[in-house]
């Protein structure tokens, strides 16, 4: 992103954290700054920026833990969610922006071996609980632990798991829990929402997402967190930490098909397809008339990319497999399209356009 703003004439000094305060303060009065772009923090966490009156974008990829009354203050919000921007009153503009990608880094290859896995997965897992996790009193006063907490969220969650929830609901739903286990909600920190709403939702899709290849191939490729090799189940797969692009360019494909969950338009889903691989998306989201956004709106379904659901996996790739005559044509659509609509430069076009609008 940073190289596509300064590809659009802008000045940019950027770095891979969060300043603090202080941090903030210097960095301003030396670059003299007309906007400022983070991920994850919004403007009321970093009062300066109100007393400066500098426009604050932020990105919220990621809400760990926050509930909406946190997600406040910034002059342009963008959701990495693509219904997210519907949930929330930001107090500003605010809007769906969905990853880029960078077509120099994310290419087809010709490469001089063939495919090394059947299924390829790129991402986190988180661990299993922890006794110490799991026996936190969360109210000293009434003794409840979060295994009893984490039992009721789960059961619930289970029981109406053919309804939509916003994240404005999964807030609701836990503090009716708390309600009915006498903890005061009011005590209830971000680390528990946390790993109630995020950390079981990542889990259980994860589990989920691996049965599927499992069931199918042993020729399945792991890469992310060491967390993999605490799972019993996934330990064999798992090859090492992944961060070089290049490298990530040549697995996507080097993979015959490179596995996703959660939101479609991901930084995993575009990278991939701009590197000519196959993604097969799981999607587990509640079924509603109007489709939210995604990958759907711009690439067609079965051709550029694959969802599938619970019950209709076998199906989905047997289709994959049938048809791969036609995988030649399709990619090199789905890579024209990226091209016009999906770059990094895209993104930043749309923020300096927004910017402007102000």
């Amino acid at each position: 992103m940073e190289k596509a703003f300064v590809q659009a004439g802008i000045k940019v000094s950027g770095c891979l954290k969060l300043l603090t305060e202080s941090e903030m303060y210097s960095w301003i009065s030396l670059n003299k700054p007309d906007a400022v772009f983070e991920m994850n923090r919004v403007k009321d966490d970093i009062p300066i920026l109100h007393d400066l009156d500098i426009i604050h974008i932020t990105w919220i990829v990621d809400f760990q833990g926050r509930t909406q009354n946190h997600i406040k203050g910034s002059d342009i919000t963008y959701f990495f969610g693509p219904g997210w921007d519907a949930d929330y009153d930001t107090g500003g503009m605010q809007d769906w922006l969905p990853p880029g990608t960078c077509t120099k880094t994310f290419t087809p290859l010709q490469l001089d071996h063939g495919i090394n896995a059947e299924f390829s997965f790129i991402g986190h897992i988180p661990k299993p609980w922890s006794d110490e996790e799991l026996s936190r009193k969360i109210d000293l006063e009434s003794q409840v632990t979060f295994e009893v907490l984490l039992d009721c969220y789960e059961r619930h969650m289970e029981n109406t798991k053919f309804e939509i929830k916003t994240h404005k609901d999964l807030e609701g739903i836990i503090k009716d829990i708390c309600r009915k286990l006498s903890i005061n909600e009011s005590i209830i920190d971000t680390k528990i929402y946390y790993d109630l709403m995020e950390r079981t939702k990542r889990l259980k899709n994860r589990v989920e997402l691996l049965s599927f290849a499992s069931k199918k191939s042993d020729s399945i490729a792991i890469y992310g967190s060491p967390n993999w090799k605490e799972w019993s189940a996934y330990e064999k797969y798992y090859k090492h930490f992944i961060d070089c692009p290049h490298d990530i360019n040549v697995l996507h494909q080097s993979s015959m098909i490179n596995l996703h969950d959660g939101i479609s338009f991901h930084f995993r889903s575009i990278d991939c397809m701009a590197s000519g691989g196959t993604i097969f998306w799981y999607d587990n989201s509640i079924k509603m008339e109007a489709k939210p956004r995604g990958l759907h709106d711009f690439f067609d379904n079965q051709a550029h990319f694959y969802t599938f659901q619970e019950d209709n996996f076998d199906e989905i790739y047997d289709h994959f497999k049938r048809n791969s005559d036609s995988k030649k044509k399709a990619k090199n659509e789905m890579i024209s399209i990226i091209n016009s609509q999906h770059t990094w430069d895209h993104r930043v076009n749309k923020i300096i356009k927004d910017i402007g609008s102000l």
